[in-house]
């Protein structure tokens, strides 16, 4: 049986993003004082903020729970998809076809741009 770590991931993996707990609780719609319960171990969220908190901190929510190891977790975190990057196609996927013609366009000409 796997040995739960989320109390000590979430601050691990808080720090390397580079949050705050206030910065990680407005995220995630809670109090930094709530996040640093959670970190110390002293209260723990319910599931479904689990999973928000890891959406947030894009990390693989098995990762946020039970992995030890730090560096697998940043190794794991690199091929998930960004919260900016899941914004971005929710916005495109509602485009009309004329209106993602265009922005492919622009997309184009914005990769080939000189330096």
């Amino acid at each position: 049986m796997k040995t739960i770590r989320f109390a000590e991931n979430l601050k691990r993996i808080r720090e390397w993003r580079e949050l705050t707990k206030e910065e990680l609780g407005e995220r995630i719609g809670v109090s930094g004082v709530t996040v640093g319960y959670w970190e110390s171990g002293r209260n723990e969220p319910r599931m479904g903020k689990v999973q928000q908190i890891a959406n947030v901190l894009n990390v693989d929510l098995d990762d946020l729970l039970f992995n030890e190891n730090m560096e697998e977790i940043k190794t794991n975190a690199d091929k998930l998809m960004s919260e900016e990057k899941a914004t971005a196609i929710n916005t495109i996927i509602n485009l009309s076809d004329k209106d993602v013609k265009v922005l492919n366009e622009l997309m184009k000409i914005y990769i080939n741009k000189p330096e």
